[in-house]
């Protein structure tokens, strides 16, 4: 029988026992979690200031930084006995290997050059070998900490998981689904903010604010304190009435501002998504972009005889706000709608670009749909 594949690590894996560890991917709030738990774990070991965390980033320097990287976890510290030696951006730090090409493997450790017992060692001549090489005897005062969006593990990594007792790892930090997120809501409540909420309430949580784990971590943060403390749980009436509309209502909103011409009122539905929400601009865009494609698809329709009936169903549109829709169609006309409708797809270009602010843009689409500007 083939042999199992090994468990991911996970955060809960990381203890004071870890001498090396890799934090990757796009999810910072499982990244942040495992530095609270190895924080965590060292307080317990070394007591409250018998630790110190040391910093440095590879957008300053690249591999360059990785000498003084090894240094520092090699020094005695001045004030405590442990160190956290954290390099953020660390797939910097293998730029110009894996720009050549170099992939993620690394070529491997320290080599012998020749044969027999007197052969000479050569020494690591990349910075992939020199963390392979410092990685087959971490030092025991420092754990050494990359962190990193993109990470090319290769022998580096096969290095690394070969330190016994918990003392290498690598923990991939990916944004989860919704499923998983709504797990996690549940666990941190316990964990993190001294409380608790049961499944159903944790997901409609996640179905308000997103799977976003920094987002759920500050809302419960504010749900645990609004339920009373000392251990209350977050009952599912609570998250409603804090959280207030989901996420697809929260897109209407700001659609149903935009057809009723409400610049103002547009523009503080704006600021709110981006800054109390903290949604991403990018569906925010898209939200624009799809009410100026009702509005042109309506304006033009009625303008060459397609009765109402015919355009709702052509759209699939219903309830309360159809009215508003045709009403706002009626008064700009085709014309100006097409150009709404350009205006738009303009702004989720640029946007998509890297042209121009993101919020700045919306701003501005913003202004031109409700006639502001």
């Amino acid at each position: 029988m083939p042999p199992k594949a090994a468990a991911k690590a996970s955060p809960s894996d990381v203890t004071g026992k870890v001498r090396f560890l890799v934090l990757h991917g796009k999810e910072r709030r499982l990244q942040d979690e495992c530095l609270e738990n190895l924080r965590a774990a060292l307080k317990k070991a070394h007591g409250e200031d018998g630790f110190d965390t040391v910093r440095f980033d590879a957008m300053q320097g690249g591999a360059k930084i990785l000498a003084d990287v090894l240094d520092e976890c090699r020094s005695m510290g001045l004030m405590s006995q442990y160190k956290i030696v954290l390099v953020e951006n660390a797939d910097l730090l293998f730029k110009g290997e894996e720009d050549e090409g170099g992939g993620g493997g690394g070529g491997g450790a320290v080599k012998p050059a020749g044969k027999g017992k007197g052969a000479r060692v050569s020494a690591p001549s990349s910075p992939r070998e020199v963390l392979e090489h410092y990685a087959a005897q971490p030092e025991e005062g420092a754990t050494l900490v990359l962190r990193c969006n993109i990470w090319r593990g290769g022998n580096l990594e096969k290095a690394i998981k070969a330190l016994e007792g918990g003392r290498g790892l690598v923990v991939k930090c990916e944004p989860m689904n919704e499923v998983e997120a709504t797990r996690w809501a549940v666990a941190r409540a316990k964990d993190a903010h001294r409380s608790s909420i049961d499944a159903k309430a944790a997901a409609l949580l996640v179905e308000s604010v997103g799977a976003d784990l920094g987002r759920i971590d500050s809302e419960l943060e504010k749900l645990a304190v609004a339920a009373g403390g000392k251990g209350q749980p977050i009952t599912g009436a609570l998250v409603q009435k804090m959280t207030g509309v989901t996420r697809e209502d929260e897109f209407w909103t700001i659609q149903e501002r935009l057809l009723a011409g409400d610049g103002p009122g547009a523009l503080a539905q704006l600021r709110e998504l981006l800054e109390i929400s903290r949604h991403d601009p990018v569906p925010i865009t898209w939200s624009c972009v799809d009410a100026a494609k009702k509005l042109h698809t309506i304006s033009r329709g009625l303008s060459q005889g397609a009765s109402r009936g015919e355009l709702m169903s052509a759209l699939r549109l219903w309830g309360p706000s159809v009215e508003t829709l045709f009403r706002r169609a009626q008064a700009v006309g085709p014309e100006r709608a097409a150009r709404m409708l350009k205006m738009a797809v303009d702004t989720d270009a640029r946007g998509k670009s890297g042209f121009g602010e993101p919020e700045r843009n919306l701003e501005l689409l913003v202004l031109g749909m409700t006639g502001v500007r």
